[in-house]
């Protein structure tokens, strides 16, 4: 797939959409020539202990020679081409590299028509949501590590952020002035290096809890123009967090809005679903709860998806 993304698509693999790894697949059904052996050979060959690039390997191999047809794969090389490459996208999405995973949203075909199919997942409702929430404010009184909790799983789940829009990348540190005041409405500024730039809407519902989390840190209710402090920092002080630490930080305070959640809903098994909860679980609800009153192509647009397809099968299937 890397071959064929730089070569033939002349893309970069962080770049397809549902479309293009379609093509891809179909590629990988009758391969040109040149990109067929006859044998299976090492990638690179030994010479005078260096390796080196073996010019008889080739992408993909046939067995026997005077087999003209056997150019085209078997069905279950084709799925295991597919398994294999969603496999690499889905760590890519869980590392919030990309948002989504071609491999999954494509319609792919081995001889029939396959229905692209998405994994059948639990979200939270917009009343769990709330009650997360509320459990988290109570244990965030007079707490600054509980306040930064509290405000990243709200900028998650209102925002439908990734722990990568928060987070230190590459000497680049996301600070309080990329809130931005704009025609009377506040936007979130996103431009971390090697990702698009993202212009997110800060929603009415988030605006408290930016308020709250200001306050908790001695600062006025709004940020201002040049207002270049850190929107995370450590518990000592450090300016930025990591995604790790980010991702860290919430599957404690779900831990924690669970157990205080439970004490009082007796035979409250569903809540055990913040026990597994991830960044990536609460931005995935965040995000069906927006479908509720977004058009797809809407939220599309807002959660920066390439494919509008798969939004609409995603949050509204």
């Amino acid at each position: 797939m890397l071959l064929w993304s730089w070569i033939v698509a002349e893309k970069t693999v962080l770049t397809l959409d549902k479309e293009t790894f379609t093509n891809f697949i179909t590629f990988c059904k009758m391969p040109p020539s040149n990109w067929v052996g006859f044998s299976t050979t090492a990638r690179f060959a030994q010479v005078d202990g260096n390796s080196v690039f073996n010019e008889s390997w080739r992408p993909f191999n046939i067995r026997a020679s005077k087999d003209v047809g056997a150019r085209s794969p078997k069905v279950e090389t084709l799925r295991f081409i597919r398994s294999v490459c969603s496999s690499f996208y889905g760590f890519l999405c869980e590392e919030d590299v990309i948002a989504i995973n071609p491999a999954i949203s494509s319609r792919t075909f081995y001889g029939r028509g396959m229905r692209a199919t998405y994994p059948v997942e639990r979200y939270l409702t917009s009343e769990q949501l709330g009650q997360v929430l509320q459990a988290l404010e109570f244990h965030a009184l007079g707490d600054p590590a509980g306040e930064r909790a509290l405000f990243i799983i709200a900028a998650t789940t209102l925002m439908c952020l990734h722990a990568a829009d928060l987070a230190n990348a590459d000497n680049y540190c996301p600070c309080m002035n990329c809130f931005v005041l704009d025609d009377a409405r506040w936007w979130l500024i996103l431009e971390a290096p090697g990702r698009l730039l993202r212009k997110v809407e800060v929603t009415p519902e988030f605006l408290p809890y930016l308020r709250r989390y200001r306050k908790s840190r001695g600062l006025p209710p709004f940020p201002e123009q040049n207002e270049e402090i850190p929107i995370l920092e450590a518990s000592h002080g450090r300016p930025g967090l990591s995604v790790r630490q980010i991702r860290s930080i919430v599957k404690e305070a779900l831990m924690k809005a669970h157990a205080s959640i439970t004490s009082t809903d007796k035979g409250g098994e569903h809540w055990n679903i913040l026990l597994g909860g991830s960044m990536r679980f609460l931005k995935e609800s965040g995000a069906k709860i927006r479908a509720q009153s977004f058009r797809p192509a809407e939220l599309q647009k807002y959660l920066g998806i390439f494919s509008l397809a798969y939004t609409y099968g995603r949050y509204y299937g």
